[in-house]
């Protein structure tokens, strides 16, 4: 029970500091913070499909939680030394699956809104073409009637 209230009170406490560090003040393409960078440029993902306010709260939480996981894991050891050890040690492999799976997250939704976005514009072309048959139609008959 101890771990558990620890682990909430340094998440929430973390992401209180890194809300208000950094997505309040964070606009598109000004002020980027270096995580939302690195998964854009990794991913090759295309921040016109997403909300990007969304985008970097959801890498805040991911952010926090990380950082929670690693300080609930080093609370146990003794000694200062050993438990930075072991937090760095804990905290980049952490940080790199979290990254991995929210990167990867995005792309699968980048391909679904692609899709999604493209089956609609076809629909919208064939409903254009249909319009402009039966306005052809339309006019023919006009025309000779």
């Amino acid at each position: 029970m101890e771990y558990i209230c620890w682990f909430l009170f340094s998440f929430i406490l973390i992401y209180i500091i890194y809300d208000l560090v950094f997505i309040r003040r964070t606009k598109r393409g000004i002020k980027v913070p270096q995580e939302v960078q690195y998964l854009i440029s990794l991913y090759h993902l295309d921040i016109n499909l997403f909300s990007y306010h969304k985008f970097v709260q959801i890498v805040g939480i991911v952010t926090s939680f990380d950082i929670a996981v690693a300080a609930t894991a080093v609370i146990e050891i003794q000694g200062l030394i050993w438990q930075i050890l072991f937090g760095f040690i804990v905290v980049l492999p952490v940080i790199a699956i979290s990254f991995m799976l929210l990167g990867k997250y995005y792309q699968k939704k980048q391909t679904k809104d692609n899709t999604k976005e493209l089956e609609k514009e076809q629909k919208y072309l064939l409903k254009k073409r249909k319009r402009k048959k039966t306005n052809k139609k339309k006019k023919g008959k006009k025309k000779n009637g």
